[in-house]
């Protein structure tokens, strides 16, 4: 691991871990995980990107794993900090992977420097609402009782994430997703990059719908659906990997 020092108290530092050389060969692929994960939940992805001769950058969001704790937990200040690792990496044009929490992060990262996001991979991201509509749907970071259950077992396998875990995180987190805000909406047409966007399907708390819309206004976006819930690539691990695979490698040359 490497830890990304903070010049600023008020500022966690962060954690990353670092497989390959970032600066060398092809874009090198930065992974995000979702709220109560760490790095550790893309050993899979890394081993495969790895065996592609991909350079990968797995972060651990402020809160999580061997990061920092923070006073804010707002969802500007997780973009931010992943502005701050790219930065200090020298990554100038990258992929960039994430999952609900990381993926929303990726997203709001995008927004801000599209110019450095050459591919965007977007599993189980959750929307902003855009009105009461959406608010009455709470379509939020949360979980069913069958992911619930799920994710039991992912604990009991794989404690440690949940151990370092800032549990005051995810009432601030989620009470941001009860504020609609459409301008989050008109932002999506001023990504540039070739987006896939990942549903777990009808076992996921977040509607299919909604991800299609996400997708739908992204310039570029696309949706494919896995049946899997909220955590494809921990559930269907062999069928997130080829989708991730297949996009990050697809020609374009627009890129």
């Amino acid at each position: 691991m490497r830890v990304i020092h903070s010049a600023d108290p008020a500022e966690p530092d962060l954690a990353v871990d670092v497989s390959g050389c970032p600066t060398a060969g092809g874009p090198p692929v930065v992974l995000v995980h979702g709220m109560g994960g760490d790095h550790t939940t893309w050993h899979s992805t890394v081993r495969t990107l790895r065996a592609t001769c991909r350079a990968t950058v797995a972060v651990d969001l402020r809160g999580h794993g061997r990061s920092g704790r923070a006073a804010d937990y707002r969802l500007d200040d997780f973009a931010a900090d992943l502005g701050r690792v790219v930065d200090e990496l020298r990554l100038v044009r990258f992929d960039l992977v994430g999952h609900s929490l990381g993926a929303h992060t990726a997203l709001r990262y995008a927004m801000n420097r599209p110019d450095r996001v050459r591919r965007l991979v977007l599993e189980e991201i959750p929307p902003m609402p855009r009105d009461e509509a959406d608010l009455a749907e709470q379509i939020a970071p949360t979980a069913t009782l069958g992911e619930r259950i799920r994710g039991v077992g992912a604990l009991l396998a794989r404690p440690g994430p949940f151990l370092r875990f800032d549990r005051s995180l995810p009432d601030t987190v989620l009470r941001q997703f009860d504020v609609p805000e459409p301008e989050w909406w008109a932002r999506l047409n001023t990504v540039p990059a070739s987006a896939l966007v990942i549903s777990g399907g009808a076992r996921s708390f977040l509607p299919g719908r909604h991800l299609q819309s996400l997708a739908d206004a992204l310039p570029r976006g696309r949706m494919v659906t896995i049946d899997a819930g909220h955590s494809v690539h921990r559930d269907r691990g062999p069928e997130f990997l080829s989708a991730l695979v297949a996009h990050l490698d697809e020609p374009d040359g627009q890129d």
